[in-house]
């Protein structure tokens, strides 16, 4: 007889998430201190806020997906 295979537990897909979350909280974090240092109203300041909008939308998703 065959063995079957072994499933990736929860912890494993866990791990996975807090890595992925983590790296996504990380980007914002560096999005936000760029966003931070620019003048506001200028197309460079709306162009960081968009990418950090994104991101911030980005890190709700894995939240949600994740739980």
């Amino acid at each position: 007889m065959r063995k079957s295979g072994k499933k990736p537990g929860k912890k494993i897909r866990k791990n996975a998430f807090e890595d992925r979350f983590a790296l996504i909280v990380e980007d914002y974090h560096k999005a936000k201190e760029v966003l931070d240092s620019l003048i506001v109203g200028t197309t460079e300041h709306n162009k960081q806020q968009t990418i950090c909008n994104n991101l911030f939308a980005s890190a709700e998703r894995c939240i949600k997906s994740g739980s």
